[in-house]
């Protein structure tokens, strides 16, 4: 792992301890602002495009697509491969852990007991479309284009952040909590992916050696 990588995935580990502290010690004080927000969003009673959003982070979805990633690079690198279903695992996994340790009460309106501490939810939405933003960036897709689906991954998990709000579901900061989760799993899947072989270069013949001219 280069220096710049290890830098990046420790600042996210602090953040991650840092805003998991905050949620479970701070959790009175915190209320008193987001109760007032959930309050202003759930008068909203049109919650049909929210309800579209929240789609993103089923977890059937997730691993259908992280399974369709897998297969679709099977061929090329095996690890590559292998990488797509350890990192939701890895998320997912480092997601329940710290609820477990925050055990933060979902808001009043929420229609499950569970924690609330980070969104799975919003953790399922960005891993999956984390990862197949790096995937595109693996296969070497022209830069225009990546950045079009980098941009538009964000619009869609910060989308599905919001439906989880709108929804009364979680809290904000819970949703904050999930980026930084999710962050935490796709640094180590940027740093594998970045160094095997692209498909390009696998593909790639090596050049021939120039033959030496003829004498006489």
């Amino acid at each position: 792992m280069r220096p710049s990588w290890t830098r990046a995935w420790l600042a996210t580990l602090v953040i991650l301890v840092a805003a998991a502290a905050i949620a479970r010690n701070r959790h009175a004080e915190l209320v008193e602002v987001e109760q007032r927000v959930l309050d202003w969003l759930l008068e909203d009673t049109d919650t049909t495009f929210w309800d579209a959003a929240n789609a993103l982070g089923a977890p059937a979805l997730a691993w259908i697509a992280v399974a369709v990633m897998s297969l679709v690079t099977l061929k090329f690198d095996r690890m590559v491969a292998a990488v797509f279903p350890l990192t939701m695992a890895f998320g997912v996994g480092v997601a329940l852990a710290t609820r477990a340790l925050v055990e933060r009460p979902r808001p009043a309106s929420a229609s499950a007991a569970t924690t609330s501490f980070p969104s799975l939810t919003v953790v399922y939405a960005g891993l999956w479309l984390g990862l197949m933003v790096l995937l595109l960036w693996w296969f070497g897709i022209p830069r225009l284009i990546w950045q079009i689906a980098t941009e538009a991954a964000i619009v869609l998990v910060l989308a599905t952040a919001i439906a989880q709000i709108v929804g009364g579901e979680h809290w904000p900061s819970d949703t904050v909590g999930s980026g930084v989760v999710m962050t935490f799993a796709l640094i180590g899947s940027a740093v594998v992916l970045e160094s095997r072989s692209r498909p390009k270069e696998l593909f790639r013949r090596p050049e021939r050696e120039s033959e030496p001219a003829a004498i006489g």
